[in-house]
């Protein structure tokens, strides 16, 4: 797509933009529904500021698609959720559950606790007591992850409360191995977790997140709750371009240096200049997500030229080696692209950083301006 026309409406005190792609974001929630088994729903996990791309809007844009189920991790999220759809068939599960004293918040904004443990299960089960009502739950339980959820002797200490005195919507648990397919721990999770289908008298069910949902149709239950695929990020590394890229990021140039040979480059003086050469400076750094550690790695592209990441990362600025770009383009206030789709997503820049596309967009900070394109 043409990102300069996008680019040239930005205010020009902005320093670094994330233009987002609500349409792919669309095209991907589709794509989920069309793997999976007839009957079989899919919910949106918008935690974490729907993994770092705008919780409201990506929420707003996935219900006019239909979605009427969301996961989030803290009520704090729900909130914010259920400000913006106040249709009473949206529901929104808070993964971390209920603890005393936030009854009353759950009830007022209609969100409904994932109880994690036998605790959380009793605190839930006196509320539904003392207003004298079966209260919608989920119950979660630990099938290999051991994080968070019902361990297997606990499942029997809560079961009847659970099920005498609250409204058990669905039985869910975590993959912990997912993204390999031919791992055993994926079976033996999944027999877990029909064991434990039982012993609650075989409710509803959801076991999978965006990877247990290519495992295929054993794997899906009646509900699944994608998150990364829907923000665009492949399934697996065979399974790359199921799914379309959602956001790209790109910074201004603010500063210009002509360097010496022998010249060096930011804290540390890591970077030493081979020969004369041109570096830019653009406004970001890690205060805007990009950690230091990531320092020398990575590129940026400008005017079809790539340019490599030199010296250390700071707060605030990031330097490129732009040798081999004309000089026309190297202006005060010209946006580079460190991500550009489809040639080079933000998925490809994680593979090259060794860690995990969501990992980079979770982190970025509030001075990266959101940019929505598509319709909201």
């Amino acid at each position: 797509m043409d990102f300069q026309r996008v680019l040239d409406k930005v205010a020009p005190q902005v320093l670094s933009v994330a233009v987002i792609n609500l349409d792919n974001i669309a095209y991907n929630y589709h794509k989920v529904e069309d793997e999976l088994s007839k009957g079989s729903i899919v919910s949106a996990v918008v935690k974490g500021n729907s993994y770092g791309f705008g919780a409201v809007p990506v929420s707003r844009r996935l219900y006019k698609e239909g979605c009427r189920n969301f996961f989030v991790a803290t009520i704090d999220e729900g909130i914010e959720i259920r400000n913006v759809l106040t249709d009473e068939s949206v529901r929104i599960f808070v993964l971390s559950g209920v603890f005393e004293n936030t009854e009353d918040v759950l009830l007022k904004y209609k969100l409904v606790p994932v109880v994690n443990n036998w605790v959380q299960a009793n605190i839930w089960v006196k509320k539904a007591k003392d207003l004298n009502t079966k209260l919608d739950v989920v119950v979660h339980v630990d099938t290999g992850m051991s994080r968070n959820g019902f361990l297997e002797d606990d499942e029997q200490r809560s079961r009847k409360d659970i099920l005498d005195n609250l409204n058990l919507l669905f039985v869910m648990s975590h993959l912990a191995c997912a993204d390999d397919a031919s791992s055993e721990m994926n079976k033996k999770q999944l027999e877990r977790f029909k064991s434990a289908l039982k012993k609650f008298d075989n409710p509803m069910s959801c076991l999978s997140a965006t990877n247990g949902i290519f495992l295929g149709k054993d794997y899906q239950f009646d509900m699944v709750r994608p998150g990364k695929a829907i923000y665009g990020f492949s399934i697996r590394e065979d399974m790359i371009g199921i799914v379309k890229p959602v956001m790209d990021i790109f910074s201004r140039i603010v500063q210009v240096n002509h360097l010496k040979k022998g010249d060096t480059v930011g804290y540390g003086s890591t970077f030493i200049a081979p020969h004369d050469m041109t570096s830019i400076t653009l406004g970001i750094g890690y205060s805007d997500g990009f950690m230091r550690k990531f320092s020398g790695f990575g590129h940026g592209f400008l005017g079809g030229k790539k340019l490599p990441m030199i010296g250390r990362i700071s707060m605030d600025y990031i330097t490129l080696d732009a040798l081999e770009v004309d000089e026309k383009y190297l202006k005060l206030g010209n946006w580079v692209a460190l991500t550009h789709s489809p040639d080079y997503t933000v998925e490809k820049w994680a593979l090259e950083l060794g860690t995990i596309p969501h990992e980079i967009t979770c982190r970025l900070g509030s001075r990266v301006e959101k940019i929505y394109i598509g319709d909201i």
